[in-house]
């Protein structure tokens, strides 16, 4: 079905209208395929029609066939003219009504409180049935999950901001195209795939792709300072680009060669500078939110499997120092998640993006709406276990246990 919307997805745009629109958007909502985040990102250019239907459209066709059927279903329905100009049989409907969403609303007939946000009901029978099946899109937090996790973690738990009011931010900085590095083929499947990600749990998300060092820092510090984080319960910062171990590069940096075969990466955006840009002086607006910072890119040059002695030699107790107290603990409530450990590369696939961030996402859809972040990205690493890379969890200063609550 997600192939059929796919192949009508002109006709749709060129013969939509606003009310269609909104109409369209309420029958979503309704049966839980968009929730009331997705429903705003689409309704940012409300001035535009095609745009608004250009959003609904490809949110849903990658959500996959169950959702685009559902959609295509609504049309067939109550927008007969239209349906039939898309080429759709609107007398009996070539569309057939999911079995799966009779087979929910059966076995939950007993249930005593329907959640207000239901599970997308392909994902549900997937978690349930089929371990093997991919999940295209975040699987929703229960009513039910969510007063549990709320009644067991207590105060335990970072706070949520009610979704009336709330205004979360993320942003995304993909670099693809260099001056004189090669070019990241396959960043732009990585790009789209944590744009849907973040948009389903609940961020609108900045895109800047194609930014020189300065601009990078630039726009991190504008993104600093957005009003909206006050409103903001979290953030989430993503840099996806070539990259040495002190940081991630510029479309500007270069590769200069040493004599005894050093090198050296000018132009590049360095880790503590992101953290110092969001770091509790500098950013007050996000003190005692989280903060996450995922980072796609090489972190040197050695790959990630090597044949490594065990045996460490620790220090004497007497060389060991107290950490000095602060009256202002300068970062608190971060946690940095890196493709790789560092110096060694990062693999990437030309048409199917970066290991690292389609494992990520993978990871997201499944336990977003059960397990707080630090446990989903272990998740992430046992995958990669035996692998080409291992992804690293760094700089964690989280106090408490970060969940996302999907569909809150």
């Amino acid at each position: 079905m997600a192939a059929q919307l796919k192949k009508v997805r002109k006709l749709f745009i060129d013969g939509c209208n606003a009310a269609i629109i909104n109409n369209l958007l309420d029958d979503l909502l309704d049966k839980s395929v968009l929730t009331d985040s997705e429903v705003e990102y689409i309704n940012e250019c409300n001035a535009i029609t095609k745009d608004r239907c250009r959003r609904m459209i490809d949110n849903i066709k990658n959500k996959g066939d169950y959702s685009s059927n559902i959609l295509l279903q609504c049309l067939v329905e109550n927008h007969k003219t239209l349906a039939k100009n898309m080429g759709l049989d609107v007398s009996e409907s070539a569309i057939a009504p999911q079995p799966i969403l009779e087979q929910n609303k059966k076995t939950n007939e007993n249930t005593v409180s329907e959640p207000a946000i239901a599970p997308q009901p392909i994902q549900e029978q997937n978690k349930k049935t089929n371990e093997n099946t991919e999940i295209s899109s975040v699987i929703h937090c229960s009513d039910k999950d969510f007063k549990e996790i709320h009644d067991t973690q207590g105060d335990k738990i970072y706070e949520m901001r009610k979704r009336e009011g709330r205004k979360r931010l993320a942003l995304i900085i993909c670099n693809e195209k260099f001056e004189t590095l090669t070019e990241r083929q396959g960043a732009k499947v990585d790009l789209d795939g944590m744009t849907k990600l973040l948009n389903e749990l609940g961020y609108q998300v900045l895109q800047e792709t194609n930014l020189a060092k300065e601009e990078m820092l630039k726009v991190l510090k504008e993104f600093a300072a957005r009003e909206e984080h006050v409103d903001s319960d979290s953030t989430f910062i993503v840099l996806m680009s070539h990259g040495d171990k002190p940081g991630v590069c510029g479309t500007d940096s270069k590769k200069i060669e040493h004599e005894k075969g050093q090198c050296q990466v000018t132009n590049l955006l360095q880790t503590d500078e992101i953290f110092s840009i969001f770091n509790n002086i500098h950013c007050p607006k996000l003190r005692d939110k989280p903060k996450v910072i995922i980072i796609q890119a090489c972190r040197g040059e050695e790959r990630g499997q090597k044949l490594v002695c065990d045996a460490v030699a620790l220090p004497p107790e007497e060389q060991l120092e107290d950490d000095a107290l602060h009256r202002v603990q300068r970062e608190t409530d971060f946690i940095c998640f890196c493709s790789s450990t560092p110096d060694t590369v990062s693999w990437r696939h030309p048409t199917m993006g970066s290991l690292f961030i389609t494992g990520l996402i993978k990871k997201m859809n499944e336990l977003a709406h059960c397990q707080p972040l630090m446990d989903i990205f272990l998740e992430v690493q046992s995958s990669f276990k035996g692998q080409r890379q291992m992804p690293t969890q760094e700089r964690s200063t989280l106090t408490k246990k970060f969940y996302l609550f999907p569909g809150h």
